[in-house]
């Protein structure tokens, strides 16, 4: 009996969801972005991104480091959000990825910078009233060198300080395995994306979940795009 209980308590606790304290900045104005981003695992999905950085673009600024940094303000389960995101230009710019600890390898921070063609990979355009699904984004360390685009290391600092000094960089093609072995705190490194998926399969399902998050908030009533 006991261990019924608990795993009733337990089946409660996973379908639980957090929904978001942010309220829409207008009605039938402000936008959001929902998508998911994550590390491939060998046996078990992925590794989730705790948050991801953003810019939006300004065509008065020359450099990517001139724009102001943003970052994801709501997450639930795989599904990262920018909520009240204004009407613009985007691209992903880094994100930070949490393994938890075990028995054979301690807890690790990674922190992904994306050099400036994958940047480029990753622009979106936001639109006034609207949720938009953007897709499913699986990245790695890609081993890209230090020194050869000082405007996207200025921007690799403004996410860590250590992004120029820490050993992580210093040996960003070790990093990827350390996510399968003994992880090193706080690692960075240049990153790209394995795969971008955005089919309407993929979208639908995330379309599909984000309703579940939004569902009871105001959220819930602006339309969404895909």
């Amino acid at each position: 009996m006991r261990a019924l209980v608990t795993l009733s308590i337990v089946i409660v606790l996973f379908n639980c969801r957090s929904k978001p304290d942010i309220l829409p900045n207008y009605p039938n104005k402000s936008s959001a972005i929902v998508f998911e981003l994550g590390v491939p695992q060998i046996l078990f999905g992925d590794y989730g991104a705790e948050k991801v950085w953003l810019v939006k673009f300004d065509k008065s600024k020359e450099k990517i480091s001139e724009l102001k940094l943003l970052e994801t303000n709501f997450r639930s389960r795989s599904r990262l959000y920018y909520l009240n995101i204004e009407p613009g230009e985007y691209a992903f710019v880094g994100a930070h990825i949490y393994q938890k600890g075990n028995q054979n390898q301690p807890e690790a921070n990674f922190y992904h910078v994306f050099d400036r063609s994958n940047l480029e990979k990753s622009k979106f355009t936001v639109k006034p009233n609207q949720i938009l699904v953007l897709g499913k984004y699986r990245i790695d360390f890609n081993g890209s060198p230090l020194d050869q685009d000082q405007d996207m290391d200025t921007v690799g600092e403004s996410i860590i300080g250590s992004f120029k000094t820490s050993l992580g960089i210093k040996i960003a093609g070790a990093v990827a395995s350390a996510l399968l072995g003994g992880g090193a705190p706080d690692s960075s490194g240049y990153s790209g994306f394995k795969e971008i998926v955005q089919t309407p399969e993929i979208k639908d399902e995330i379309e599909k979940e984000s309703k579940l998050d939004l569902e009871g908030t105001e959220w819930f009533l602006i339309p969404v795009s895909k």
